[in-house]
């Protein structure tokens, strides 16, 4: 959660932007790149197509920012069109690689190296299993750390259907898991 000072200023930078201030979106780009990144590849699997996707959502942003709502926050808002711009890709590509998902999991430490590594790539492998809006979840939850209403306003369902959606998806992930050591 953001603090008062950071949601200020950063509503301060987008009111800049609209009154022609253009620099001040670089400083909202640097504030939101890597997680509109993180969501894009999730989904497209490949680095080209997530960079492609970032730069179409930002500048999508920058063309619509009148049409936003400075009662909301402005990162579900972006994050809504990364995840649209990239489920677009998808429909017309046709295709996704999953094998290149983000690792969720820290790294290991020393002494548990192995088993850690181990438990990664079963937990990657689960998460191919999953469906796609399991997938999309967990990663908004446990990857990227969004809070129940960030994600509600990302997918755009309610707060309930997120809580209950990712707890499910938890638990069919811990299923795969399971069965994978079984």
């Amino acid at each position: 959660m953001k603090d008062r000072k950071e949601e200020i200023s950063e509503k301060e930078l987008l009111r800049n932007v609209l009154n022609g201030r253009k620099e001040a979106y670089a400083h909202i780009f640097r504030l939101y790149r890597h997680r509109a990144y993180g969501l894009a590849y999730q989904y497209t699997g490949n680095k080209e197509d997530a960079m492609d996707v970032v730069q179409d959502a930002f500048i999508r942003a920058y063309l619509n920012l009148k049409t936003f709502d400075f009662h909301k926050e402005f990162g579900p808002w972006l994050l809504t069109i990364v995840r649209n711009l990239s489920i677009d890709l998808i429909r017309r590509k046709r295709t996704r690689r999953t094998q290149d998902l983000p690792e969720i999991l820290p790294d290991a430490e020393s002494g548990k190296r192995a088993d850690n590594e181990l438990l990664r790539l079963e937990v990657r492998e689960a998460l191919i299993q999953l469906d796609q809006n399991d997938r999309e979840i967990i990663f908004l939850k446990d990857y990227q750390g969004h809070s129940y209403a960030e994600i509600a306003e990302i997918i755009q369902i309610p707060i309930g259907t997120v809580m209950s959606r990712l707890h499910h998806a938890r638990k069919r992930l811990a299923q795969l898991v399971r069965e994978k050591r079984t």
